[in-house]
């Protein structure tokens, strides 16, 4: 079996394993199923532009789906 690597900041981190325990599913079961969902939502235009936001934006503030702990406040 394969692997793949993530980097995603603490934040992001806290964010999916509450999500996951949530669904009472692991991280890395939680990281499965996203996967699959967005493989198979992919060619919709609506989720496919999503995905190429999210790329663009990495790094520049913390994604939507993490704590604001970090992030870049507007006042």
């Amino acid at each position: 079996m394969s692997t793949i690597r993530i980097h995603i900041d603490h934040e992001e981190l806290v964010a999916i394993k509450r999500r996951a325990e949530a669904l009472g599913v692991s991280v890395e079961d939680f990281a499965y199923g996203a996967l699959n969902c967005s493989m198979t939502h992919g060619k919709v235009s609506h989720c496919a532009g999503k995905v190429d936001h999210a790329i663009v934006e990495r790094g520049k503030d913390l994604a939507a789906l993490a704590d604001s702990a970090r992030s870049i406040a507007i006042y």
